[in-house]
């Protein structure tokens, strides 16, 4: 259809709204309005340390902690069935344990600790700007931040924001975690489009750290669920290209990347720098997704600068392929997410 590259207020982009739902998609810069110091766009293998563990991400040529702690495990499994292998297994093993204990040190030191460390008034106007959207939510942060505003309103009747991430108890309810299955998250509407720092898989069941717990920090809950070997699901860096293998290889990840083709009406884009390293998402939507009529990328800053001219041009080229969507873009600031204007 057409590419609008007027810079546009917030509530404007509401306004040309007037039919189909609204939906939500969240990049890093989400997280970074907030915590500017704690999230930014370092790599987690760039907190690793031990030089041990550095040699071990390069000889497997990936920065994806789950992915090398899995072949860890795996590889210890395996070699128990053949003999005189135990210095191998204790080696695999030491191994694990101090991957484990690096996981969890980086995202200590990558995340707040606690969800009281967002005052009232920020939680507040998140939820404001949350709630102009009554379509899916998804987000490319594998962070707490999102999850902790949801469930801050959660008893609260009047504010509380319509949340279902697809997770469920099972036949006998537990206080520390919920189970995602498909054909029951028929109602979902949050998404992690690369996992979460609370979603957790064993290598068969997908679960969820819930929030039950929150008062204890979230070191002491991720140590609880590494030590019981099982390993967050997120995708943190890597190229497109392994991105979209790794989440073809998650039935959790896979149902919320094909979720993208099936929505209409109006797609808010918002804190993401549209890098290539997400091309896997945003060229599947654009090909796939023809209920999508108005998408809105929000901006940064001055327009005129490097990275929002790069956003620009390359919307510009998805307005040339995908014809029958109208393209916008706003000033990320006047959104006021965390109320910081």
């Amino acid at each position: 259809m057409a590419i609008d590259t007027n810079i546009k207020q917030f509530s404007e982009c509401l306004d040309l709204c007037t039919t189909g739902k609204k939906h939500l998609m969240l990049g890093n810069g989400f997280s970074i309005d907030i915590f500017p110091q704690i999230f930014n766009y370092r790599t987690l293998a760039e907190n690793v340390t031990s030089d041990e563990i550095r040699t071990l991400f390069n000889e497997l040529d990936t920065n994806d902690f789950e992915f090398v702690m899995r072949r860890l495990f795996e590889a210890d499994e395996i070699i128990k069935h053949y003999p005189e292998t135990d210095d191998l297994s204790t080696t695999l093993n030491s191994d694990l344990e101090s991957l484990k204990a690096t996981l969890i040190q980086v995202i200590t030191d990558c995340h707040p600790a606690l969800p009281s460390e967002i005052t009232e008034e920020q939680y507040e106007s998140c939820r404001i700007f949350l709630a102009n959207f009554d379509g899916k939510k998804y987000t490319f942060n594998y962070d707490l931040l999102l999850y902790w505003v949801y469930m801050h309103f959660i008893e609260d009747v009047e504010k509380r924001l319509e949340f279902d991430d697809g997770f469920r108890y099972g036949d006998i309810e537990v206080d520390l975690s919920v189970f995602w299955e498909i054909g029951r998250e028929r109602q979902q509407s949050i998404y992690y489009l690369h996992g979460a720092m609370h979603i957790f898989s064993d290598g068969a069941d997908i679960e969820k750290l819930s929030y039950n717990n929150v008062g204890v920090r979230l070191s002491e809950q991720v140590r609880s669920a590494v030590g019981s070997n099982k390993f967050p699901v997120f995708i943190s860096e890597g190229t497109t290209e392994h991105k979209l293998t790794r989440i073809k290889k998650n039935a959790y990840l896979a149902r919320a990347f094909s979720s993208l083709k099936s929505i209409g009406g109006n797609l808010f884009i918002f804190g993401h720098s549209i890098r290539d390293e997400d091309d896997h998402i945003f060229n599947y939507f654009n090909d796939k997704n023809s209920g999508v009529k108005k998408v809105f990328i929000s901006l940064f800053g001055d327009p005129e600068s490097e990275a929002n001219q790069a956003i620009i041009e390359k919307v510009t080229r998805w307005s040339e392929d995908a014809t029958r969507k109208d393209f916008y873009f706003f000033d990320s600031s006047s959104a006021n997410v965390w109320s910081n204007n």
